[in-house]
């Protein structure tokens, strides 16, 4: 019988985006074969009572999650953050299972999020420089149904890896201003005009430090070209997103993997384009253009 990475989901104080979530967690087809993790985070010591009463409202929803193969609530008795939260129960999970899928409470998944993720953990397993899986893809304005490996190694909206690769985590970065104070490193580090290196000043971010620590060992992950996560949590009501408007689409077929050896060169060129200023993102005919051009 096949083995599936198990996933590991973060929670805390928004009941209605967690139900969204588990909802659609629930509707892949791999979930009756999965086993899942919760981690609630714990209460702040000057929280309100309708923040208590939402931590209440979540831990009543996970407690009956039904449908997958088993399930593990981890309830915190204190408040550990989101950064804490996380790198602690990767870690705890990834070890015990050696390999791990990671959501937060705020993350619509398509059907086949959990098997593109296990069919991207088993496809690139051996490949050193590969550290991630990463499910979520900004709409870049590719039509085709692809996966391709990025030198933006981590995402943090829905993604995969495996203990080898995690060990690599970084807690406290140890070349930080090393890159914040060289120009050249700093821009190779940046996503085009998005400022990562300033990033890296931010305690509650564990996501930056994850991607520190593929970046300077010049690691990759892989991406698809159509996004398999929605992220509902651009509304402000989370610890580190604000309020934004991407337009979002969740792939709603299969996707299928095949390894892929070298960067592609024009997806990562799209990507760059995407975080660019001005942005040419919204120029649907410019992109296509550019994706004929190449294939030429």
């Amino acid at each position: 019988m096949a083995s599936f990475a198990p996933v590991v989901l973060f929670v805390y104080n928004r009941p209605q985006h967690t139900q969204q979530t588990l909802e659609a967690l629930a509707q892949n087809t791999l979930f009756k074969d999965t086993i899942l993790y919760v981690y609630a985070d714990g209460a702040k010591e000057n929280a309100t009572d309708d923040e208590q009463h939402k931590i209440a409202a979540v831990r009543s929803i996970i407690h009956s999650i039904k449908g997958c193969k088993a399930v593990h609530t981890i309830l915190r008795e204190k408040n550990y953050g989101l950064a804490a939260n996380v790198i602690d129960g990767v870690t705890n999970i990834v070890n015990q299972h050696g390999s791990v899928i990671v959501l937060e409470d705020d993350l619509l998944t398509s059907p086949y999020f959990l098997q593109y993720c296990n069919d991207g953990l088993n496809t690139y397993r051996e490949v050193a420089n590969v550290y991630a899986i990463n499910a979520y893809q900004f709409p870049l304005g590719i039509e085709e149904v692809d996966t391709f490996l990025c030198p933006l190694g981590t995402s943090s909206w829905g993604w995969a890896t495996w203990a080898n690769k995690w060990q690599a985590f970084e807690e406290n970065p140890s070349h930080k201003m090393v890159i914040q104070n060289s120009t050249h490193l700093s821009r190779r580090f940046n996503l085009a005009d998005f400022d990562y290196s300033t990033m890296l000043d931010n305690p509650k971010s564990w996501a930056i430090r994850w991607y520190y620590s593929v970046f300077v060992r010049g690691g990759l992950g892989l991406f698809p070209t159509q996004s398999l996560v929605k992220n509902i949590g651009l509304d402000g009501s989370g610890e580190n997103c604000g309020n934004d408007d991407i337009q979002q689409q969740v792939h709603q077929q299969p996707m299928t993997i095949k390894k892929k050896e070298v960067i592609n060169l024009l997806y990562y060129h799209l990507f760059l384009e995407y975080f660019s200023k001005p942005s040419t993102h919204h120029s649907p005919s410019l992109l296509k253009k550019l994706i004929n051009r190449f294939r030429r």
